[in-house]
């Protein structure tokens, strides 16, 4: 709650890189575009007996091209394939005009970010580095441009202007990110170690208290990698992003595994999330941190397995032409199955589709869980889509659905999926009430659903490319979980409230 808001939360148990992997529908890396890589070391050579006419490539640029929440960043560099003539790098040291052969800008090269002082060259004069006089707006894509005037010791030009497609700075403010931790069992987990850190520095470190929370404040926005750990337990992260001013990011409750978990075989069923069917020939892959372990593919009936996975949680990324990439958290201490997911169609622009899913725990803590959609109707008030009105038609407006309501006896695991073919003006409410506790006369259905690994994943398709947003059932009793708020004017808002009280 992996952005501005195009950020994809989406990822908890893997470093910034993988978190920004999904953070948007686009299939480019963190590191930048494949031709980046195929121009590593393409050097230049001299013909034999005679002068190098080879022009000269850009084998890296830093910060690297499509990176996103970097700090506002001090130094600019250029990795060049050969030796460079220095006086060839040139950059605009007076104004803000786009002048010399070292350019960086946040609109487009009608202006540029006006630089302390020439380009340092270093490494033989194949690497260049400048530093803007100021530093560098939050929130904010810079793109950098190396002209043409760039020439080797040969004055051989390069053979076309370079542009990057831009790396991000985090936005001005800073937030608080909580969560908890819970045994195998859902028991509270106290004394947990969590470090948080970002682009690689530990900036804070909090305990877990009696109830497994904890919590830490004044932290600056970024991706955050939250690292757990305690004696007799293994050691595991998660990565989410803090991406606006006095947020408060509430971070999927972590089940810490013993150290004494096995090795053993990982096994679930991938499902279509409108219409439950199963989907075959989804492409999976399972991290471990950052390092990729193995792959899988279902099958007809929708199955997956990865067999002999040593013990601790996993990152399992999905994807199949026509679906939205997805990831899910599956985990091995011994055999472990019925670790499902459901993925998602494409959305068209202006729709969004919004799922309930949880899991089977052990013990078993949620049936039968719904969904309650209130949709604006243009007059102030609200349509309620939920398991008794299934379908609201705005007619040229668009129509707000529930296409899919799992319950009891075949839950769980369990999906409910809402879908909004055209987003109107006004605000959306959305609510998940835990219907077989409602009474909450005892103990158990008081805090059932809390236990219950619950979350919701969302995606909008505003126009451009898709929002992800992910939300976890709070570390509170009570039956109604408050999730989310969204206007299309001002974005989405966490609720992250549970009360008793009736839909």
């Amino acid at each position: 709650m992996f952005s501005s808001n195009k950020m994809n939360r989406f990822l908890p148990f893997v470093f910034v890189t993988l978190v920004l992997l999904l953070s948007s529908c686009s299939e480019r890396s963190e590191y930048g575009k494949k031709s980046d890589y195929e121009k590593l070391g393409a050097n230049t050579t001299e013909t034999e007996g005679g002068t190098d006419t080879t022009a000269p490539t850009i084998s890296s640029v830093s910060p690297t091209d499509n990176s996103s929440y970097k700090s506002p960043a001090t130094t600019i560099a250029v990795i060049f394939s050969e030796t460079i003539s220095t006086s060839s790098i040139t950059t605009n040291t007076s104004d803000t005009t786009c002048s010399g052969s070292f350019q960086l800008s946040s609109d487009n090269f009608a202006t540029c970010i006006k630089m302390s002082a020439t380009p340092s060259a270093s490494d033989n004069a194949t690497t260049f580095t400048a530093t803007p006089t100021d530093n560098l707006s939050g929130g904010t894509t810079f793109k950098l441009r190396i002209t043409t005037s760039a020439k080797d010791t040969y004055s051989n030009s390069l053979a076309s202007t370079y542009t990057t497609d831009g790396f991000t700075t985090s936005p001005s403010g800073t937030g608080i990110i909580k969560g908890s931790v819970k045994m195998d069992n859902g028991s509270a987990l106290s004394g947990v170690s969590v470090a948080s850190s970002i682009y690689g520095t530990t900036v804070a470190t909090v305990t877990t208290d009696n109830n497994g929370d904890f919590s830490q404040s004044s932290l600056g926005l970024g991706v955050y990698t939250l690292t757990y750990t305690k004696t007799n337990y293994l050691t595991v992260s998660q990565s989410d992003t803090l991406e606006s001013d006095n947020q408060t990011l509430l971070v999927e409750t972590m089940t810490q595994l013993p150290d004494s978990c096995s090795s053993g075989a990982i096994s679930g069923k991938i499902t279509d999330a409108v219409d439950g069917s199963n989907v075959s020939t989804v492409e999976l892959s399972a991290y471990k941190g950052a390092t990729f372990i193995k792959s899988s593919t279902t099958n007809d009936s929708g199955e997956y397995s990865f067999s002999d996975m040593d013990p601790g949680w996993y990152s399992v990324y999905s994807s199949k032409s026509g679906y939205i990439d997805e990831y899910f958290l599956a985990y091995s201490c011994g055999a472990q199955a019925n670790q499902d997911s459901s993925i998602s169609t494409t959305l068209p622009s202006g729709a969004m589709r919004i799922i309930l899913r949880w899991p089977k725990t052990a013990p078993e803590t949620a049936q039968d869980l719904d969904s309650y959609l209130y949709s604006p109707d243009g007059s102030g008030d609200w349509h309620k889509i939920y398991w008794n009105n299934l379908v609201q038609d705005y007619g040229t407006d668009g129509t707000v659905t529930l296409d899919k309501d799992d319950k009891e006896p075949n839950v769980p695991p369990g999906d409910e999926t809402n879908t909004i073919s055209k987003i109107r003006s006004g605000t959306y409410i959305y609510k998940v009430y835990n219907y077989s506790d409602s009474a909450a006369n005892t103990d158990a259905e008081k805090t059932n659903f809390k236990n219950s690994k619950a979350m919701v994943k969302v995606y909008y398709n505003e126009g451009t490319c898709c929002t992800k947003k992910k939300y976890y059932v709070p570390n509170d009793n009570g039956t109604l979980w408050g999730v989310f708020t969204f206007n299309k004017d001002t974005g989405f808002t966490a609720s992250d409230n549970m009360t008793t009280a009736n839909p």
